[in-house]
């Protein structure tokens, strides 16, 4: 794990927000918390996010007791673009959350988690944005991306791989078998994400090792 996200959280001890939403983990019996984000566009400073989804980990077993599944209402209308990669459409974000209480209700969820995506530092951005204008602190939960679990574990298939470029997370989940229905909805992304961590832990991959 990461001297500088060490040193960040002892800056930030004193700040009383900071202190409402940060548990450092137990990293003996860790706790993940697998989570994905529908956004407007790839650039965390300028796109907002449209929906949240999350699912816990416990004793390495998808919980499903512990999941997160939230709209956030954008402040400008939907890019036509954007609507066919996610498919979430005006409609869908009538009763949406503020994106205030949606992250707040994200940040209560993943509390005291170890965080677990696929590319998961664009997620940390963009809810960092978020944190950083509303409470005056960055998302700093650890995080594991199963991009780099995947590297460790299968080094040498993954380096004759680079020359066509960069597995998707589709593309890894095949690998190991596991289905790949309902991709790009945030929820069923968190979820594939989960398996796909959980398969890779159980065939060797060593998550200490790609913990930052």
């Amino acid at each position: 794990m990461g001297l500088l996200r060490r040193l960040r959280v002892a800056l930030l001890s004193r700040n009383e927000n900071f202190k409402r939403f940060y548990t450092e983990p137990n990293f003996k019996r860790p706790i993940f918390c697998s989570f994905d984000l529908e956004t407007t566009g790839l650039d965390p400073e300028e796109d907002e996010v449209l929906s949240i989804g999350a699912v816990k980990i416990v004793d390495f077993k998808v919980d499903f007791s512990q999941t997160l599944k939230l709209f956030v209402r954008p402040s400008k209308n939907l890019p036509k673009e954007s609507i066919l990669i996610h498919g979430i459409r005006e409609s869908d974000l009538r009763s949406a959350l503020s994106p205030k209480e949606a992250i707040e209700k994200f940040l209560n969820f993943a509390r005291g988690t170890i965080l677990v995506g696929y590319f998961v530092r664009f997620d940390i951005a963009v809810v960092s944005k978020y944190t950083k204008k509303i409470w005056g602190f960055p998302l700093l939960n650890p995080f594991v991306d199963v991009v780099e679990l995947y590297r460790q574990r299968i080094r040498k298939r993954y380096l004759a791989h680079r020359e066509s470029g960069e597995k998707s997370l589709d593309d890894i989940a095949r690998e190991f078998g596991i289905e790949t229905d309902n991709r790009h909805d945030a929820f069923c992304d968190s979820l594939l994400t989960a398996f796909v961590f959980l398969t890779l832990v159980k065939r060797g991959a060593d998550w200490k090792k790609a913990l930052n």
